[in-house]
């Protein structure tokens, strides 16, 4: 009987005329098409919702991955998507934290250079942190590094990730022991940063 809906002949508990296999495949079809497109608009509209984990090992209450910087790639991300996510390509301020993209340089001369992608992305406090008495996972790598522009000494906490936490190594006009310096976002890489002797 063509007035009895599909719906009707297949799921009716009394069938009041055959079904063809043409209507079961129609119906199968529209049933399949139907269950993909929740499943695909049901993942992407939680997606926004998962945490990035990029730096996986960011201490509690230093997570500015997430927060300031995501989706930026150190080595991979230029110029317009640091505009993009922080609204300029030099340095800005967040919430008391100065952040600081560095470039790679592709040519040109050193007073008006030709930028590659972000270096490394560099977060600096405006006041004093003291993080002495924090204890680092066995994620990290402790190494002593000097910086002789500013003729101090820094404990480097660094994980494979590209992490960095630069710590006042010894009291100074800079800093006291232990204070945070800044925190590093680099390229994925060993565990040591550069110039750096490790323990």
């Amino acid at each position: 009987m063509e007035s009895a809906s599909l719906c009707n002949r297949l799921f009716s508990s009394t069938v009041r005329c055959p079904v063809s296999n043409t209507d079961v495949r129609v119906v199968l079809a529209r049933a399949s098409a139907a269950c993909c497109a929740f499943v695909l608009a049901t993942s992407l509209a939680g997606a926004g919702d998962r945490p990035h984990n990029r730096y996986p090992n960011e201490l509690h209450g230093f997570r500015f991955y997430s927060k300031y910087l995501a989706p930026l790639q150190p080595g991979m991300s230029g110029e317009d998507a640091v505009r993009r996510v922080l609204g300029d390509t030099a340095a800005v301020k967040r919430n008391g934290w100065r952040i600081i993209p560095t470039y790679t340089m592709k040519s040109g001369p050193v007073y008006n250079p030709t930028l590659g992608p972000v270096y490394q992305i560099i977060v600096k406090p405006d006041g004093v942190i003291p993080m002495g008495a924090v204890k680092f996972s066995s994620a990290f790598r402790h190494c002593h590094s000097f910086v002789t522009e500013i003729n101090i000494d820094f404990d480097v906490y660094s994980d494979t990730s590209g992490l960095e936490y630069w710590l006042h190594a010894e009291d100074s006009k800079w800093g006291k022991k232990g204070d945070l310096y800044h925190v590093v976002y680099g390229e994925r890489r060993r565990p040591d940063p550069p110039n750096a002797i490790c323990w």
